[in-house]
């Protein structure tokens, strides 16, 4: 998407020099990445960042290090839950494994890394008949994370009889994995099992996404938090719509990996990536010595994150007052304790953006009595010192291996951050700097 549209890709460990372009884009560890456009009339002395931030990853189970496992004469896989997933929404779903294969460089002095997505079922877990099941196991969904989530991708009677004896090779990478599965990675990939050193794959459901209902108004699908909101703000990045020929701020999106687990690693928002990041933009084209204290001072970070609509079977989990419904508009998420960043400054700028670009928005806070789930919006406010909102689109079935959210609000999503960065530098907002 990036490339097709210009945007040329610099480094981290080279110069920024920021020339031959006004569109640029970064990548960190592969998961994470910063796209930026400075604005046709920029102006240091007066400028800004109007930056969307949202996440990559989404709860999964992930292949372990070692993942050869043998019960019963089925071979199974070993695995680590990444995230806070509800675990029981995988049982009897048909899997697969994607992600990344690291391999050694043909000169044998570096290592190289490949995309692989195998995209028919490769495995499942099956769950445990009710026969079988005592009363009280009957109505937990409550699995045991370590012995209950191993997938079982196939019959060790099947492939005795059907491969029997086959010459094996004295492959490193076979005693940690099935040699079946490393083997199979090689066809799909075109890396020769001995090339092969590791292995970072998730895995994941094999249905599509789908609309969903009479008027097919909503959307199901694997990992929309956060791939809807990541995916939006990239187009709204990407669109001529969100393009000011006067715009003298720079507009970015910023998407982190390791939100999931708390951000805590050097892509993740806790990370000095995105002030290195900013830093160095602003070091580039301002006159020496500049301080960057400045440009944040004008600037505003929309965190963009799903939100929880109000469930029809569980209305009393939402304060009454505050129950976003799906296909509504965007919810502002606030939170007095800061576990989001939203303040009345802030929100109030967002609805200003909101009323001018006509999406309609609704408003969220957890009961009293109520835990509170938490957002990068704190974590970038806080490192970068930065003006925070945090928004999102409401959804059904949050971190359920498939999820629901209305076609809509991804409408108003792409509306919303379109006049964001279209509109943000011409507004009066020096509220922020009082």
């Amino acid at each position: 998407m990036l490339l097709e549209k210009g945007y040329k890709e610099i480094f981290e460990s080279e110069p920024w020099r920021l020339e031959g372009s006004n569109k640029f884009f970064c990548t960190r560890n592969g998961t994470t990445i910063f796209a930026f456009r400075l604005g046709d009339k920029l102006d240091w002395e007066n400028t800004g960042f109007k930056i969307i931030g949202c996440h990559t990853d989404s709860p999964c189970l992930r292949l372990a290090p070692i993942s050869k496992l043998q019960s019963n004469s089925y071979h199974q896989c070993c695995v680590q839950t990444y995230g806070g997933g509800l675990w029981h929404t995988w049982f009897d779903r048909d899997l697969t494994l994607a992600g990344r294969v690291l391999y050694r460089t043909e000169d044998n002095n570096g290592i190289g890394s490949r995309l692989f997505h195998y995209n028919r079922p490769l495995m499942r877990i099956p769950n445990l008949a009710i026969h079988l099941r005592d009363a009280a196991d009957r109505n937990k969904l409550d699995p045991n994370k370590e012995k209950d989530l191993r997938p079982i991708f196939s019959s060790e009677v099947y492939r005795q009889l059907t491969h029997g004896d086959v010459q094996k090779d004295n492959v490193p990478i076979e005693s940690r994995h099935y040699e079946g599965l490393i083997h199979l990675i090689s066809r799909e990939t075109g890396i020769a099992t001995k090339d092969i050193c590791d292995l970072d794959l998730c895995f994941a459901d094999t249905q599509p996404a789908t609309l969903l209902g009479l008027d097919q108004d909503f959307i199901s699908s694997p990992r929309l938090d956060n791939l809807y909101s990541s995916y939006h703000a990239l187009r709204a990045l990407l669109s001529d719509e969100s393009v000011d020929p006067n715009d003298n701020f720079i507009n970015m999106v910023v998407l982190f990996d390791h939100e999931e687990i708390g951000s805590q690693s050097s892509q993740g928002a806790r990370s000095e990536m995105l002030r290195d990041s900013l830093e160095r933009i602003f070091a580039a084209k301002s006159p020496v010595n500049a301080s960057i204290v400045r440009p944040l001072s004008r600037s505003l970070f929309v965190s963009a994150d799903m939100a929880h609509a109000a469930h029809p079977n569980y209305p009393g989990k939402h304060q009454e007052l505050h129950q976003p419904i799906m296909n509504k508009g965007i919810v502002i998420k606030t939170n007095v304790n800061q576990s989001y960043a939203t303040d009345g400054v802030s929100a109030s700028i967002l609805r200003l953006v909101a009323e001018k670009a006509k999406v309609p928005v609704q408003e969220f806070i957890v009961r009293n009595d109520s835990p509170c789930g938490s957002t990068i919006g704190p974590i970038v406010s806080a490192k970068v010192s930065i003006k925070t909102v945090d928004i999102g689109a409401p959804q059904f079935s949050m971190h359920s291996i498939r999820e629901q959210c209305g076609i809509l609000d991804g409408f108003y999503y792409l509306k919303l951050f379109k006049a964001f960065f279209a509109e943000y530098h011409t507004l009066n907002t020096s509220i922020l700097r009082s």
